[in-house]
């Protein structure tokens, strides 16, 4: 059953003979010196998460040692090594442990490394450590090859060296092979316990297998283990994510029988699904519940509840709860003004949404990409395009990039104020920055020029859509052909039509704007379209 987990990984054994490969250490580490001297070239720091080391007490075979830096513990380490009789493996498991909640697991391989050419023994947890280092380096093959390893040097894996791989594997989303784990784990007599279940129920839930998450919950309780509130939480998450509300309140409702007590995480993730399915009422009465149970909401609750209360266009009471999370001494964080800026906008109220940009910034809170959107796309069409450009350029100012969101709006309140020419020249700059023009970008500029009567320049760009493998859609092709209407093109609007019957975006019901046409005309022309397939319809509305 294990060869399935580390099928990919079998070639890779023979080279993980030394434990460790020297592609990820460096072997002068175990030349005469000290570590410090060799850190500059190690590996980056490479587990991706950022954490503050506020020091540790150790408790070792020569007294308590207390470790305030990186410098410290690898002195330590360098003392222990040198050190006659030799400290125990459990010993230098508690530094190298140290080494991990300083969220440097490059430098914990290395110092295994150095213990392995010292031949200073290691025992089960040592691997475990190990492998959780490879493991925060997305280092997974070495993880498995040293699980491999483990066996063959006569120690057997326990729990917690199953709970580390199979953590890795769920991180590293091959959530088969870590069922595979799991069965081979019970196939060696290691009973899983609550971390092994609620590990392996979160990986297949974030696959959206929760109804194998639902039945490893059984199994979990016919091993003798009671579901936790971090077990519920996994499989409310999972069915909020699936789209099934109805599954997780009931899941909610057992917890309470089971006088298991929610947590804000399970709260949340139910209010966000309800929010986001537009079920407003249902999702205030759930944050009702929240304080009458004494389950106080954070930001997280409160960014949820003020979006829906914007989507549903109650900005004013999504203001009144950001009144009420300042006053419970919860600092709102950008994506609360975010939502706040963008419904304040929608409504017209471009007043208030300059007072909360500005009430972001005296807050220290740094706007991104998302609240230059807003800002630019309210001012945009409050037709102030001089305040959109200026918010535009102070995006580099304040260290935020704008995307193809920020571009295409700006290009589209300057074609809406028929400024084309000046939408051009946003445009060139997306591609002095290297952003790729989509369908929209092209559409709204097409439809700009040929509003504009512009008609060479749309062509133009139409022709570098194309030749940019840009898809033109429906929208393309009706600005097209209503620009060749207005100037009743009707030749080369047919001409149009044949060239791209064979796309599938191509309508076959065509919309002419028959007030571009002479009396008479319009027969013509409906004959001429329909000998091609085409059905056209007078259309007075405009393009």
């Amino acid at each position: 059953m294990l060869a399935r987990v580390c099928r990919s990984e079998s070639s890779s054994a023979n080279a993980a003979a030394g434990l460790i490969s020297t592609r990820l250490i460096h072997r002068r580490v175990a030349q005469k010196g000290t570590i410090r001297k060799r850190l500059p070239s190690l590996p980056v720091h490479c587990s991706g998460r950022k954490g503050t080391f506020e020091g540790e007490s150790l408790k070792l075979r020569s007294g308590f040692h207390y470790i305030k830096s990186l410098d410290d513990a690898i002195d330590l380490f360098d003392d222990m090594v040198r050190s006659r009789p030799l400290y125990s493996a459990i010993d230098f498991n508690k530094l190298i442990g140290v080494f991990v909640k300083m969220d440097r697991p490059d430098v914990a391989i290395s110092l295994y490394q150095k213990m392995e050419m010292r031949q200073i023994p290691l025992n089960i947890y040592s691997f475990s450590i190990l492998i959780k280092c490879f493991c925060d380096c997305h280092k997974l093959s070495f993880a498995l090859s040293t699980f491999g390893k483990i066996t063959k040097l006569g120690f057997q894996p326990n729990v917690v060296t199953f709970n580390t791989l199979l953590h890795g594997l769920c991180l590293e989303d091959r959530i088969s092979e870590a069922v595979a784990l799991f069965d081979h784990m019970v196939e060696t007599g290691c009973q899983p316990n609550v971390v092994t279940f609620n590990t392996l129920m979160n990986g297949v839930c974030r696959e959206g297998r929760v109804l194998e998450a639902v039945a490893l919950v059984d199994r979990m309780v016919e091993n003798g283990h009671q579901p936790d509130v971090v077990t519920y939480g996994t499989i409310v998450n999972g069915m909020c994510k699936m789209g099934d509300t109805y599954s997780a309140l009931n899941l909610l409702r057992k917890m309470e029988e089971r006088h298991i007590k929610a947590n804000v995480v399970i709260y949340n993730a139910i209010i966000d699904r309800l929010c986001k399915d537009g079920h407003h009422i249902d999702a205030r009465n759930l944050f009702t519940e929240m304080h009458d149970k004494g389950i106080f909401p954070n930001v997280h609750t409160y960014n949820c509840m003020i979006d829906s209360f914007c989507s549903s266009g109650r900005w004013i009471d999504a203001k009144q709860l950001l009144g009420d999370m300042i006053e419970r001494k919860i600092n709102p964080n950008v994506v609360t003004f975010n939502a706040l800026i963008n419904a304040f906008f929608k409504d017209g109220k471009l007043f208030g949404a300059q007072e909360l940009y500005e009430e972001m910034l005296r807050r220290g809170i740094f706007p991104d990409t998302i609240t230059y959107n807003s800002m630019i796309e309210g001012f945009c069409k409050q037709d102030r395009l001089d305040d959109a450009n200026r918010m535009f350029d102070s995006m580099a100012s304040k260290g935020c990039s704008p995307n193809v969101v920020t571009f295409n709006t700006l290009i589209n309140g300057y074609c809406k104020a028929k400024r084309v020419d000046d939408g051009m020249e946003i445009f060139c700059e997306m591609h002095r920055r290297g952003i790729v023009a989509t369908t929209v970008t092209y559409n709204t500029l097409i439809h700009g020029f040929c509003q504009m009567g512009d008609l060479n320049a749309a062509q133009d760009l139409l022709n570098e859509m194309i030749s940019s493998g840009v898809a033109p859609d429906y929208i393309t092709f009706r600005s097209m052909l209503a620009g060749l209407c207005r100037k009743k093109e009707l030749r080369k609007a047919v001409a149009m039509l044949v060239d791209l019957q064979q796309s599938v975006v191509c309508p076959r019901h065509i919309f002419v704007q028959f007030v571009y046409f002479p009396s008479g005309f319009w027969r013509r022309m409906c004959a001429y379209i329909s000998s091609f397939g085409y059905r056209a319809t007078k259309c007075t509305s405009q393009i």
